[in-house]
């Protein structure tokens, strides 16, 4: 089993110094946020600087938003290449259709972007992918589709670029299966992940790693724990639920990672309460190691 950080926030030297830690202790990602908003800096410039201060630690954004009216193909591949080179190969690039309008659309429309519907954002990410990799692995690529289009392009091809695609829905589960390197999915039980890994088995008979995006609350005493529900509650607006979730102190962590382990999953990205919090982090490591 693989554990990845998915981690956010302004404070950079507490980002670096997280990012250190975590390559101590054995973390095996470390994953930035990517948005406007101003929960986060900007993604690729914060990778760049970890890059430099780590050795070994896989590094890249939480998911990487495939959109033209955001940001030129060109330059997003042109990112990935340079990243890929300072970090002497450690870029893992994430990328995904995105959440659904309802929640998704205040986060871009403050900035003049519009957000595509569903069934627009998978198009053009199935494009988006075959730019990239085209740009990545080609000379003189020549695209023309709906959403992007290239003439001739050539970049500074370095160390391949291994893909990690969200998916959950059919659609993009067929995209994931033919594109990616990694498939994730989010916030699932392990009989719900078991489910699906095998509607995904049935789609492709590549060497996919299983990867499941999960929150992380973890506490030594029940005391601590209880505060630290309480807070998830009040900042996330949601009541927590534990059949999807790794909730506990540290003996009841590794049993549920054990439960997702036995259920096919291969690699584990956790949110935690606090991102930061050196403390839990270590809590989390010690308990599955």
């Amino acid at each position: 089993m693989k554990y990845c950080l998915e981690v956010w926030g302004t404070d950079y030297a507490r980002i670096r110094d997280t990012c250190i830690l975590a390559e101590k202790l054995g973390y095996d990602g470390f994953y930035y946020g990517e948005s406007l908003t101003d929960i986060d800096l900007d993604c690729w410039t914060v990778l760049s600087g970890l890059a430099e201060k780590t050795d070994a630690i896989h590094l890249g954004p939480v998911i990487t938003y495939v959109l033209p009216q955001y940001k030129s193909i060109a330059l997003l591949a042109k990112q990935a290449t340079t990243l890929q080179q300072i970090s002497a190969g450690r870029l893992e690039f994430r990328t995904g259709a995105g959440a659904i309008p309802r929640y998704a659309s205040a986060w871009w429309q403050p900035y003049g972007i519009d957000y595509p519907d569903n069934l627009q954002r998978t198009a053009i990410l199935e494009e988006g992918l075959q730019v990239l990799q085209g740009l990545w692995t080609k000379s003189s690529v020549y695209f023309r589709g709906k959403y992007f289009k290239v003439d001739c392009a050539d970049l500074q091809r370095s160390y391949r670029i291994p893909v990690t695609v969200a998916a959950k829905g059919p659609r993009m589960l067929e995209i994931a299966a033919k594109h990616a390197d990694v498939w994730e999915a989010s916030y699932l039980s392990p009989e719900q992940f078991r489910d699906l890994n095998s509607v995904f088995s049935k789609m492709t008979d590549r060497d996919i790693v299983r990867s499941l995006e999960l929150d992380v609350v973890i506490a030594d005493s029940d005391s601590e724990l209880q505060q630290k529900e309480n807070q998830f509650a009040r900042e996330r607006g949601l009541a927590y639920d534990a059949d999807r979730g790794l909730v506990g102190k540290p003996d009841a962590i590794a049993e549920k990672v054990r439960a997702y382990e036995k259920a096919g999953v291969q690699q584990m990205l956790l949110a935690f309460l606090d991102p930061l919090d050196g403390r839990a982090l270590e809590l989390f490591i010690e308990a599955v190691r």
